[in-house]
């Protein structure tokens, strides 16, 4: 008999006196918020007030699972490309049906309403007063101040009865730590839409439609980066990305592929915001026949608690959109948005998986720097094997701040789930087109920026003239560039070996700099990598916002209501880049269901086994190396309508020490560029014809 089955009988006895917390109770681990160490007590909790909570359970034979995937992804093996089905995997892996029904008696007996629980059985989900909540599992419920906002958290570990323990991973509810979920997205200049969401900074001409073809003299020089400077990019189109990584020269669309698309609440002018872009650039429009938006089951069981700023979500829903679906014109597009911003992502991404609603999954959000230490990254982990298991595959971005030291990391390292080994995680790159054949020069991701004073431009753009370039050197941003690094959290995945270099999997930096060093490799982060840089090379991004009153603003809006105008904004980031990937891998699915093949599925283990070569070269990666010279751009930002702070410089790539020091290349915080694989850049960039190739011809 299974452990699983006697649980059953020991739940029945104890329902004679209640499942509610006895002697014999055993603490949760890993369920106390790593924050409160860092916040400010305010008060109790209201305990009238109705939460939710979500029970996550323990995935059956772990070891047995992971043996498998090992054996799914190497080629020569008897299970290599033989994917599960959903309910293959659920008989197989998903916890016991007797674990879930004892975890609801509990929760039911201690009061709580039952809710939803999907059929993988992997969470229950139950709601009621924080004062029952927090008798149910023996904790106390306090308000907290945390980065401005008012949290809701537990100090001590939360219990269950003895005979669930074994069975029970984490409790979702019990604080608000997943108000810390955020998407890297923002504007160029790293601004976030707020609430509404309004016209962001106007950026009004000179401004570059290809690399340098608009370029400026400045006076005086902006020291080692000289006297003449390209201005930043207008915004990239759909086209010209295309032809920038090939994806113009294949005829695949990916017509049959579902791309999923995950992001917090939904955008209620979403279809019209993507059908305004794709006209604009010669899309497909969106349609019931290609575009689907669900509503995860038990989603209006939580009530609405809206701490975190719905319209940056917004946009980046429109961004995810419209990026995929330039890549991917032909794919069936399938948006889940996840319950609330206080209840994890993970919901819509189980939904996603365990109904095999989608063969590919972008994701543009994470955690912040030192949250993911924390057991609300188990469930998560459990479904992205569920999903390598039945051949989905799931992208996540890298994150927009380089090392994560800037956010209040303890040590440098990826974030979480860019730091999982079974998930593809895509970096980002400042990407020069050169013209509109594609071609094009490209680096890793970073910038510092440096504001040259009482600057004024000539009417013809080619004259900028000021005081003095300050700070000097440049000044680093919060979100300076690709996410990367190794993880605490995970070994190095046999698929990194070999190709990642053990200085990248062994050692990194604290926050005062000292070096830390691991005893064994660890997983290194990022895998591939897109176009992402937020200031020198955005790309567009068609959505509603607040009409502005400042004119430059407008230029090139259209007027939907008194108070609403749709405009293409300039901004992107890793969130760019992830949908953008996740197309590529719909053109590679498109390829493999026509020659009678399942999905790619997971693609790391085949992807790190491909050839990387030199820009240029017929390789299906390309490998991105630092700039050879010091390199900028120049771009002119309002600060306010009719108001100019100077042309600002920002640096590529690249951080000058002191006026005439050396520049040191290749730099992203602690990060570096180099050849071959690297912590900015993963790999490489995908050339497109030869890389669907590759994949689409694997058995």
């Amino acid at each position: 008999m299974r452990v699983a089955d006697g649980l059953v009988v020991a739940t029945l006895a104890l329902g004679s006196t209640s499942l509610a917390l006895a002697a014999n109770s055993v603490h949760v681990p890993n369920n106390i918020p790593p924050w409160l160490s860092q916040a400010k007590l305010v008060g109790p909790s209201d305990g009238t007030k109705q939460v939710a909570v979500a029970v996550h359970l323990q995935l059956s034979n772990v070891s047995g699972l992971q043996a498998f995937l090992h054996d799914l992804y190497s080629p020569g093996t008897a299970s290599y490309g033989h994917y599960l089905t959903a309910a293959q995997f659920r008989a197989t892996y998903s916890p016991s049906a007797s674990a879930v029904a004892a975890v609801q008696a509990f929760l039911s007996q201690g009061g709580l309403k039952l809710s939803y629980t999907p059929a993988n059985g992997s969470y229950v989900e139950a709601a009621g007063p924080i004062a029952q909540v927090a008798k149910l599992f023996g904790v106390t419920q306090k308000q907290f101040e945390y980065k401005g906002m008012e949290l809701r958290a537990n100090s001590e570990a939360p219990s269950v009865p003895d005979a669930l323990a074994p069975f029970v991973s984490f409790i979702e509810g019990l604080d608000e730590t997943e108000s810390l979920i955020q998407s890297p997205f923002r504007l160029r200049g790293g601004v976030q839409p707020a609430a509404a969401p309004p016209m962001p900074i106007a950026s009004p001409p000179p401004c570059s439609n290809y690399w340098a073809d608009h370029s400026a003299t400045v006076s005086p020089s902006a020291y080692q980066y000289g006297s003449t400077l390209p201005w930043a990019n207008c915004g990239y189109t759909p086209q010209q990305v295309r032809a920038a990584y090939g994806t113009d020269r294949v005829s695949l669309t990916g017509a049959g592929v579902r791309i999923g698309i995950i992001d917090a609440f939904a955008s209620p002018t979403i279809v019209d915001d993507v059908n305004r872009f794709s006209a604009h650039y010669g899309l497909p429009l969106l349609t019931p026949s290609n575009f689907q938006q669900i509503v995860v089951p038990g989603t209006y069981n939580y009530p609405a608690n809206h701490l975190f700023n719905n319209s940056v979500w917004y946009v980046e829903e429109a961004l995810d959109i419209e990026w995929a679906h330039a890549i991917a014109p032909g794919a069936n597009i399938v948006f889940a948005g996840a319950q609330n911003d206080v209840t994890p992502l993970d919901h819509a991404l189980i939904h996603l998986i365990d109904n095999q609603l989608a063969d590919v999954i972008s994701n543009s959000w994470g955690f912040w720097p030192s949250i993911d230490q924390y057991g609300a990254i188990e469930p998560l982990h459990a479904a992205f094997m569920q999903a390598a298991a039945e051949g989905i595959s799931v992208v996540f971005v890298s994150g927009d701040w380089g090392d994560n030291l800037l956010l209040g990391g303890t040590i440098a390292e990826s974030g979480y789930p860019a730091s999982d080994p079974y998930v593809t995680v895509v970096g980002g790159t400042t990407l020069a087109i050169l013209n509109a054949s594609g071609d094009k020069k490209e680096w890793g991701w970073s910038t510092a920026i440096s504001t040259l004073g009482s600057s004024a431009v000539s009417s013809d753009g080619t004259q900028v003239a000021g005081t003095t370039w300050s700070p000097w050197p440049p000044q680093v941003q919060a979100f300076w560039g690709s996410g990367g690094g190794l993880s605490s959290l995970y070994a190095q995945p046999d698929y990194q070996q070999g190709v990642v270099p053990n200085g990248l999997a062994t050692s990194t930096i604290d926050s005062s700099g000292n070096p830390v060093t691991f005893s064994s490799p660890r997983r290194v982060s990022p895998d591939i990598a897109l176009v992402a840089d937020l200031w020198s090379s955005t790309v567009l991004i068609g959505a509603t916002f607040t009409t502005s009153s400042d004119p430059v603003a407008n230029v090139g809006c259209t007027t939907l209501t008194s108070s609403t105008e749709y405009c293409e904004a300039l901004g992107g980031g890793t969130s760019g880049a992830g949908p953008q990937f996740a197309g590529i891998l719909a053109l590679i699915d498109q390829a493999r269901f026509a020659a009678g093949k399942a999905a790619v599925g997971f693609v790391n283990p085949a992807m790190y086994r491909l050839q990387v070569g030199s820009a240029g070269s017929g390789a299906p990666i390309h490998d991105i190396l630092p700039p050879e010279t010091p390199l900028g751009s120049l771009f002119n930002a309002e600060t306010s309508p009719g108001v100019f702070a100077g042309v600002q410089l920002f640096t590529i790539n690249s951080a000058p020490l002191g006026t005439t020091g050396p520049v040191m290349e290749g730099v992203d915080t602690s990060l570096r560029v180099t050849k071959g694989y690297d912590n900015v850049t993963g790999l490489g960039v995908p050339n497109v014809p030869a890389f669907v190739d590759a994949l689409s011809s694997l058995p």
